[in-house]
């Protein structure tokens, strides 16, 4: 069995970059590429400037620009140190960073974390830095003002809630039976990393799910041995629709989540799908004492909120009307059939 999640995009990228060299162009020198975007490559103090660079990405903005990228050597592979230059252009001035970083007592990276650079985002006055494992997986790291590593993390950033925590959406295994989804929060402060989707405790959706793909493996254990699926009810795919929506006011978030059966075998019969827009509103995950979240489908939040758009479900006012008692029809979501959610 053989799935392509969603990091499909991301490896196009990559591809793309390799079938540029297969058709007979070769890789740029540091100058070459700073000279391309209009920048001082002439008066540039860097070790790699005469050098052949792969791999990279960039990141050009009013106040700098970021390259992070892999020289290019004689033996066909990618292979560490990561370098990475920036240039103030406020201060006109230069800064760089190797990783690992030998030279510090930063934490090293761990080795699967050196793949091609796949984007550069600022925020915060940090870096993030998104590499290509595959393409189920990739890693992110974190870096200070000042170039230095302060986190690698399993997956790939979502968004930022305030100044230290970062949201991220953990790598998958790629050959697998299920896909399940798995969003993450990591505090740069107290390196409290925790996962928030799917949630700890049991919800009425979630619940139904489990009962519906129970019964379905109850009644079908061959096909579980033929197509090598565990078939555990408890374990089914998920993905998150379009962007997490976030919200430094209460500390919120808005993740759509579609049950939507992502992994298919041969012939007629396949495990049936989960409903397709699922939405889970978070606040306070700043202080995992204080932490709320609500399940309910898009369908019941339009019926009670009207028919808004995505991005209002992390503020305020939404959140605190979501997390509210709701109604009596609602309450009865637990009890109603799997067919009825969808």
């Amino acid at each position: 069995m053989f799935a392509i999640p969603r990091k499909t995009a991301r490896l196009l990228l990559v591809a793309s970059f390799l079938l540029a060299g297969a058709k007979g162009g070769s890789p740029q020198t540091l100058k070459e590429t700073l000279a391309a975007n209009k920048l001082p490559a002439a008066d540039a103090r860097l070790a790699n400037l005469e050098k052949k660079i792969t791999s990279g990405a960039q990141l050009d903005d009013a106040d700098q620009f970021v390259i992070a990228y892999y020289l290019e050597d004689a033996s066909g592979e990618l292979n560490p140190p990561l370098f990475i230059d920036r240039y103030d252009k406020k201060s006109k001035e230069w800064q760089s960073a190797v990783l690992p970083d030998l030279q510090t007592k930063a934490p090293s990276v761990d080795d699967v974390c050196f793949g091609a650079i796949l984007d550069i985002q600022s925020a915060g006055g940090r870096f993030f830095l998104d590499t290509h494992i595959n393409p189920s997986a990739g890693c992110l790291l974190v870096l200070s003002p000042d170039l230095k590593l302060e986190a690698d993390l399993d997956g790939w950033l979502l968004g930022q809630l305030g100044g230290n925590l970062v949201v991220y959406r953990r790598s998958e295994v790629h050959f697998a039976a299920v896909h399940p989804a798995e969003i993450a929060l990591y505090d740069l402060r107290s390196k409290r990393d925790a996962v928030i989707f799917p949630p700890k405790t049991p919800t009425p959706i979630r619940e139904a799910r489990t009962t519906q793909l129970r019964e379905f493996f109850k009644s079908n254990e061959a096909w579980c041995q033929k197509n090598d699926d565990s078939c555990d009810s408890k374990s089914f795919d998920s993905d998150l629709q379009g962007p997490a929506v976030l919200s430094e006011a209460d500390s919120a978030a808005a993740l759509l989540i579609s049950y939507e059966q992502i992994q298919f075998v041969e012939g007629e019969l396949q495990k049936p799908s989960g409903p397709k827009d699922v939405l889970y509103v978070y606040r306070w995950l700043d202080d995992p004492a204080k932490t709320e979240f609500r399940e309910m489908l898009l369908s019941e939040a339009k019926t009670r909120f009207g028919d808004m758009p995505c991005k209002t479900c992390s503020s305020p006012k939404c959140c605190r009307k979501s997390l509210q008692k709701p109604p009596p029809r609602a309450r009865t979501l637990a009890g109603k059939s799997y067919e009825d959610f969808r």
